[in-house]
Order: structure tokens, then C-alpha cells, then sequence
């Protein structure tokens, strides 16, 4: 499984925090978060799933990292050491 992991400030305490994901759908992400809207318009725009702390979803274009609030995406000021990983899962 796909996984992606950021740091960025987070804005209620002034902190860094690490956020990871996994690789979903736009359209899964929009189902499962009851959200609305496109995808970003980047074809090579990846989504995914947080697992632990951190936004619900966001997006990756390059290194670039976005979140969604109020039916719009954002990008971060402050993301860095954008990690893309894989994630074993066993059967």
C-alpha cells in the first residue's frame, strides 16, 4: 500500500506534527469525509487517508502538500520532508 508522511506546523500550538497516509481515491476520500468538489486539477495529483494524528486527507502534487476545508483545497505553508513509502500489509 502506497503511504505518504509530512511534518508541518501545525497552527493551534505552533508545533510540528507528523502526519501519515495511504494512498486513496478522491472519490473514496470524498465518500468516506462526506466531502464535496473536484480533486486538484494536477493529474499527478496523489490522495490520501491520515492513519494516527494529522488532517483527515490530503493531497500531494510533487512536493507540494494540500488539505481540503470548506470545499476548497489549500496548500501548506509549512510542509517539508515529504516521505513516499509503501506499507506491507499481511493477508
Amino acid at each position: 500500500m502506497n503511504t505518504c508522511s509530512f511534518t508541518y506546523v501545525a497552527l493551534r500550538n505552533n508545533l510540528p506534527c507528523r502526519a501519515t497516509g495511504v494512498e486513496r481515491t478522491w472519490e473514496y476520500l470524498k465518500n468516506e469525509f462526506d466531502r464535496q468538489g473536484d480533486g486538484l486539477p494536477d493529474e499527478g495529483a496523489k490522495y490520501f487517508e491520515t492513519i494516527g494524528p494529522g488532517p483527515q486527507l490530503f493531497a500531494v502534487v510533487d512536493q507540494s502538500v494540500y488539505y481540503h476545508d470548506q470545499q476548497r483545497w489549500f496548500k501548506y505553508r509549512s510542509a517539508f520532508n515529504i516521505v513516499h513509502d509503501t506499507m506491507n500489509i499481511p493477508d
